[in-house]
């Protein structure tokens, strides 16, 4: 039997998500989904919530949480975290990334009693550093990208799919690679992708179809056929809805994307119950619902290993869409020199093993109101479309609380001396130790490393051959060998360095 997973993301940070609007998106969409599945004891679904969510949901409606936390309790929801406020991951340095990923988590210890092991990757962007921000937070498994996996690592698949245009925000227009439904890409979850953290890929070849039924552009007839396309053989597990919640009971963000009418947003859809009652028992009759982490651990995984480009995202666009609006290129400056200034004159200080307690609190809150001013909705959507006055102000506000802690800071350090700057030890000419971290993995591991840390890996040999260590010069022939061995089965096959054949280098007179 087939498996499949629905994830709803809830986001009260979304653009033009007013306060004077939470309570109500909270019962017309939240508390529909929740309560339409207590109707099927046996269908599971994941409900992902930012921090920020949480919060808004436990001072607002602690009644639609409670329901929430006893569809926990009994088994029947997983619950997906993200971080607190919504950054783009990729447009934030990893440092940030793990602190919005804590303060979500002291959220959901605070409200949930649990730190929470599956967690969403806003809009997947991605830079090689991403998932070690999320692994550093205790998370386990990570919600990842079809279209970004394949562009990065199936090279037919990439002439066809690939966006070369990366001011362009939507790809959804761009060609289809005709792609076989038992992919087992789609269907099967990614082992360690850096130690410990496993993940699992959503698609757009079917997630679109779940906001398209919501707004009555498709029937449940309809939905259906495409699942059961998708499903393929039906082995393995597919993700079938991994879109934002509000779509299901609101009319969310819907109009002002495809319309351009912003009168018409997070309005309350009254169907919505309905719709909701034929799909579930609709998807049920062709599979099971499973959470996510069943999916993640219960699946034979697949042996590649994953990989995605820098700044990537979903959606077959860039992490780039979300930095180049006018707010994004007006804030990062500011926020940039904000974070300066703390690491350069506070951090060494504060953060410091001996001061760690003492000044644990204002670390907190410096760290609280960064994160927060990188929030992505107050940067969003690009022109012509235009920002919400109230996520702007949100943003703005969060600026000048960091501003303020920095002041407080330079008063509470005052005294204190930073340390010495540490000299780097760099490796000598003929050293053959590489001197550059490029994976928390075994680099010698070779077919465990994904297409970046193989690169790395290339450097990482060449180091050893060309030291003047006779053993390490052997030991690094070996590595190369096996590096291009490895490319060769990745179908990456190219002209071999003269140190393992032989032959003159490449290119050498």
């Amino acid at each position: 039997m087939s498996k499949y997973v629905a994830i709803f993301h809830a986001n009260m940070n979304y653009a033009f998500l007013i306060p004077e609007s939470y309570e109500r998106v909270i019962r017309s969409s939240y508390e529909v989904i929740i309560d339409g599945f207590d109707k099927y004891p046996d269908a599971k679904y994941v409900f992902e919530a930012s921090g920020y969510t949480i919060e808004q949901m436990a001072k607002i409606t602690p009644d639609v949480l409670a329901k929430l936390k006893a569809a926990i309790a009994r088994g029947q929801c997983e619950f997906m975290g993200a971080p607190y406020s919504h950054p783009i991951m990729a447009n934030i340095p990893e440092e940030d990334g793990y602190w919005s990923c804590e303060f979500a988590q002291r959220i959901y210890e605070k409200y949930l009693g649990q730190r929470i092991e599956s967690f969403w990757n806003p809009e997947c962007t991605w830079m090689q550093y991403v998932p070690n921000a999320f692994a550093r937070a205790g998370v386990k498994y990570l919600t990842l990208d079809f279209e970004s996996y394949m562009t990065c690592s199936d090279k037919d698949y990439s002439w066809t799919e690939r966006n070369r245009a990366k001011e362009m925000l939507w790809g959804g227009h761009l060609p289809w690679y005709n792609l076989d439904p038992n992919c087992k890409f789609l269907h099967r979850p990614f082992k360690n992708i850096v130690p410990g953290l496993d993940g699992f890929c959503r698609s757009d070849r079917l997630i679109g179809k779940y906001l398209s039924y919501f707004r009555g552009n498709t029937t449940v007839e309809e939905y259906v056929d495409n699942v059961k396309k998708w499903s393929g053989n039906g082995k393995g597990a597919t993700i079938i809805i991994a879109d934002d919640a509000e779509y299901c009971g609101t009319t969310g963000y819907y109009f002002i994307k495809y319309k351009g009418d912003y009168s018409q947003t997070f309005l309350t859809d009254p169907d919505a119950p309905a719709k909701l009652d034929k799909l579930i028992p609709a998807v049920m009759k062709i599979g099971k619902l499973v959470t996510f982490k069943e999916a993640c651990t219960e699946i034979e995984p697949v042996e590649e290993p994953f990989f995605v480009e820098d700044r990537f995202a979903w959606h077959r666009t860039y992490a780039d869409a979300w930095a180049n609006t006018p707010e994004a290129r007006e804030w990062e400056p500011i926020l940039q020199s904000m974070r300066k200034e703390y690491k350069e004159k506070y951090q060494p200080i504060v953060e410091a093993e001996e001061n760690k307690e003492k000044f644990k609190e204002i670390v907190s809150r410096f760290w609280f109101h960064m994160t927060n001013s990188a929030n992505s909705d107050g940067r969003w959507p690009p022109p012509p479309q235009a920002t919400c006055e109230f996520n702007r102000d949100w943003c703005l506000n969060e600026i000048e609380e960091t501003k303020k802690v920095l002041v407080e800071l330079a008063k509470v350090t005052k005294g204190y001396t930073l340390p010495e700057p540490k000299e780097p030890v760099l490796p000598g000419q003929r050293d053959w130790r590489y001197g550059f971290h490029f994976t928390d993995k075994d680099p010698e591991d070779i077919k465990n490393l994904n297409n970046y840390e193989l690169q790395h890996g290339i450097y990482y040999a060449h180091k050893m051959v060309d030291s003047d260590n006779a053993e390490k010069v052997e030991h690094g022939k070996k590595i190369l060998k096996e590096i291009f061995d490895e490319l060769d089965k990745r179908g990456q096959v190219g002209i071999r360095p003269g140190c393992i054949t032989g032959q003159k280098e490449h290119g050498t007179k």
